[in-house]
């Protein structure tokens, strides 16, 4: 299979290489004897309307959890990809079409999500490893776009399955691919200063899947969530095992300032079917100063609809951030976000308990979104059999586990909408970008108080670090092409008081990539 892709490729990059470098030869009259020769006019270049791109990515994954306290098993996993590209314009239309295709293989034998449930290739003991499957450690073969475009001076359209970027339902691309979506949506710029879109998807390939389905990360069960394993081998889970659903509807109208009020605000309202309605503001304003400040502000409001499949909804979320440059190539940002918490007297299920540290077992069984594992969420009541439930966290069903939402504080490996939890979070990061914009560096501290003092706190704090080479000289405009290396490091420290102790947690994510 491998090889047969292999030859594949290669036929493809050359019949893209013939398609676009060759061209009839250009042919010019001779002049009739006797009769003067006029100067032909210049004829207009006209661009070659298919374009291609693309990517080989390698990613080594180790993350450390093994600890005397939680007796947990480190995981490793190694893969690598060829990512495809192409697009075709339409001559003077607006129209396009495109498709990307991405094959993944870790090269170790245990290519199938399958193959993970049993040892050697997965579901092991200590001292031995199991895979990180939220790269993941197994195979990938998908066409995760092909869609039909347009676009013109005041108007974008794109009707298939494409990658979309918008704060709670954008590409995640962390890993070896992005994100897709499966719909269409619409953008139209009314004037200099305002412009808007509107979207309908419903259907949704996370980036550890070769298939689009209907569902989010909050209502099946995803391959690439960590623990994924050891999960479906006690319970007897599969992969993208869910309830599903219908999709979301998005708009947004967004705003951009005149040089003398450079204010850039944004609306944006998502209708995820089944789950909840959320409206989200983001706004940054840059001050005039040689240091070069700016503020920005986030809110966030959510409410459960429908059949309310997470459970029941009743978020809010504040944020702001502030940032500056001491020097030139250095910037200094501090982001702050809370989340206030909710709570309601319940009867619990029989058999659910609050455990000593107040926190619900997994099979909670109570109407409400409440925190993952670790936050405190249930304060035994007076009468046996009776609770007080916190909740109040943000739900985030197409970035969930992904630490890639818009929060001013998510890091490298967590967040509040990872966590689900109510709380406060705050983040001081420091990003140094050489003058030719080859090298980037950036360390940043994190400090998470999940819960309340009603209930409880668990303090949690992250240090990351992310650094990237570029070999070649960047673009003036225009993608990069060349080679470039990454390398990520975070390090987790989280009080479990029901778990006795202070697991260890350091992840290390090595990125060789060659664009072309």
């Amino acid at each position: 299979m491998f090889t047969k892709l292999a030859r594949f490729g290669m036929g493809l990059a050359v019949a893209v290489l013939a398609v676009t470098t060759l061209a009839p030869a250009a042919t010019s009259a001779t002049p009739a004897k006797n009769v003067v020769a006029q100067a032909a006019p210049q004829a207009k270049s006209t661009p070659n309307p298919f374009s291609y791109k693309g990517y080989v990515r390698a990613y080594d994954f180790t993350r450390q959890n093994a600890s005397a306290h939680t007796g947990g098993v480190n995981q490793q996993s190694f893969n690598a990809a060829l990512n495809l590209h192409g697009d075709y314009k339409f001559q003077d239309s607006g129209f396009s079409v495109g498709a990307s295709y991405l094959y993944a293989n870790p090269l170790n034998g245990c290519v199938t999500a399958a193959s993970h449930l049993s040892t050697p290739c997965g579901h092991n003991a200590a001292p031995a490893t199991n895979p990180d499957d939220t790269l993941p450690g197994f195979e990938l073969n998908t066409l995760y776009e092909a869609y039909l475009g347009y676009g013109d001076k005041t108007t974008n359209a794109k009707l298939g399955y494409q990658v979309i970027n918008t704060p709670w339902a954008n590409s995640s691309d962390s890993r070896l691919k992005p994100v897709a979506f499966l719909g269409g949506d619409v953008g139209y710029k009314f004037n200099k200063n305002w412009s808007g879109d509107l979207g309908y998807f419903n259907g949704f390939e996370d980036r550890a899947s070769s298939e689009f389905f209907r569902s989010t990360l909050l209502t099946y069960t995803p391959v690439d969530a960590p623990g994924y394993t050891s999960l479906a081998a006690a319970n007897g889970a599969t992969p993208l095992t869910g309830v599903n659903n219908s999709g979301f509807i998005y708009g947004r109208v967004g705003y951009t300032g005149p040089k003398n009020m450079p204010l850039a605000a944004n609306l944006y309202y998502y209708g995820v079917s089944d789950i909840a309605n959320m409206l989200w503001l983001d706004a940054k304003y840059p001050f005039e100063g040689k240091l070069h400040p700016y503020a920005a502000l986030q809110f966030g409001t959510e409410k459960s609809t429908g059949a309310a499949q997470v459970g029941l909804i009743d978020s809010q979320v504040f944020g702001l951030q502030a940032g500056f440059n001491p020097l030139s190539n250095v910037t200094v940002s501090l982001g702050y976000d809370h989340i206030p918490s909710k709570s309601a007297s319940v009867t619990l299920p029989a058999g659910v308990t609050c455990s000593a540290s107040n926190t619900l077992p997994s099979n909670k069984g109570v109407p409400y979104f409440v925190p993952a594992a670790g936050t405190p969420s249930c304060v035994a009541g007076a009468t046996p059999g009776t609770a007080t439930i916190y909740y109040g966290g943000w739900a985030s069903p197409y970035t969930d586990s992904y630490a890639t939402d818009p929060l001013f504080t998510t890091s490298i490996s967590q967040g509040m909408a990872d966590r689900r939890s109510f709380g406060d979070a705050g983040k001081l990061a420091v990003t140094f970008t050489s003058d030719d914009k080859r090298f980037m560096a950036m360390v940043s501290r994190a400090l998470y108080a999940y819960g309340n003092s009603a209930v409880g706190v668990s303090p949690t704090q992250e240090t990351d670090f992310d650094t990237m080479y570029y070999f070649n000289k960047m673009p003036k405009s225009g993608p990069y092409k060349g080679f470039l290396v990454r390398y990520r490091y975070a390090e987790r420290t989280q009080t479990f008081t029901y778990a006795g102790g202070l697991p260890l947690f350091k992840y290390n994510r090595f990125q060789a990539e060659y664009d072309f």
